[in-house]
């Protein structure tokens, strides 16, 4: 049974890489609040609505992925899943990447007459939240095999040698962390879209939004049909993820047509970005959702309710559990293949 663990209980480096997870967190949203202030005293002269609210956005798009860095590392360490850890470490990589980003972005979209002042005030933060995100990096690298070789023991422990299982509940485990990611980048998007690029009259807008609580209900029932083993369930969810992948591509080819060159000039780069990214995780998602469909009808669900502590209690005093070397009782999962 898959028990979590209280702040107490966390190994050591567990906990040393929390604090300085809050640490950096809370210096980085310093910083960004520290830019948003600069921005907005510079740029509330101007009559352009989207310069206007860019500094807004990107700070919020900067909160945002704060506080989801923060869920993952603590989701992770709680469930002592390796996987996420991981996870934890490319959406660090994409915070950075999205710093850097956000610096060349800020040069090149303020106007001429007030760029020499907003340089000066506001480049030494631009500059310094990718640097210290980078330099952290090699941190969090170390933090991370640390925690996969202790995490890792306690889930070989758990789920046992049985190599057919192991595989499967990494897929598993793979297509939640998807999931996440998913959900992420389409509410970033959309709301970077909506609120940097649409107006109320647009007819885009009321789709827009609705497909964002679309989007949730739709993940949902990934979960449920991959628990509850429902193939029907499972192709609806993949039929709605190739939805997602017309819209991301619809938007993408829209972002780059001439047409459309006023509309999307100053924001061109960074809903490529979040488009892109987006996009590319959708198309893994569909490939990972097909990769699970076929390990259903082989007792996964059961052995996830295992895991996760939702098992009958009748079926655990059963004579399918035994107790391991570590004197845990565990199921004997070479005769529990049904």
């Amino acid at each position: 049974m898959l028990k979590l663990r209280s702040f107490t209980k966390f190994p050591r480096i567990a906990k040393v890489g929390l604090v300085s997870l809050l640490i950096q967190s809370l210096v980085i949203l310093a910083l960004e609040i520290k830019i948003f202030v600069l921005s907005i005293n510079h740029l509330s002269i101007f009559d352009s609505w989207v310069s206007d609210k860019s500094p807004l956005i990107i700070f919020l798009m900067f909160a945002t992925a704060t506080f989801f860095m923060i869920y993952l590392y603590i989701e992770a360490i709680i469930q002592e899943n390796t996987l996420q850890i991981f996870t934890f470490i490319l959406f660090h990589v994409y915070t950075l990447v999205y710093g850097v980003l956000m610096y060349f972005h800020k040069i090149s979209n303020t106007p001429s007459d007030v760029l020499d002042t907003i340089t000066e005030d506001s480049k030494p933060y631009l500059i310094a939240v990718p640097c210290i995100l980078s330099t952290t990096l090699g941190f969090w690298i170390y933090i991370s095999f640390k925690l996969y070789g202790i995490f890792g023991w306690e889930m070989y422990k758990l789920i046992g040698a049985n190599v057919l299982f192991r595989d499967m509940y990494k897929q598993y485990l793979l297509f939640v962390q998807l999931l996440k990611m998913d959900f992420y980048f389409f509410v970033t998007f959309a709301s970077q879209y909506v609120l940097l690029i649409l107006h109320s009259g647009d007819i885009e807008l009321p789709i827009t939004v609705a497909l964002v609580p679309i989007s949730l209900v739709t993940l949902i029932i990934a979960v449920y049909a991959l628990k509850r083993e429902s193939r029907s369930l499972m192709w609806i969810f993949i039929l709605g993820l190739i939805g997602f992948i017309g819209y991301y591509t619809f938007k993408l080819v829209r972002i780059y047509d001439k047409t459309q060159d006023t509309k999307y000039e100053n924001q061109r780069i960074v809903l490529s970005f979040f488009g892109f990214l987006g996009l590319i995780t959708v198309v893994f998602t569909v490939f990972q959702a097909i990769k699970c469909l076929t390990n259903f009808g082989q007792g996964l669900s059961k052995r996830i309710e295992m895991i996760e502590g939702n098992v009958n209690e009748n079926f655990i005093d059963g004579n399918n559990y035994y107790i391991n070397s570590a004197g845990q009782r565990r199921m004997a999962l070479e005769e529990y293949n049904g």
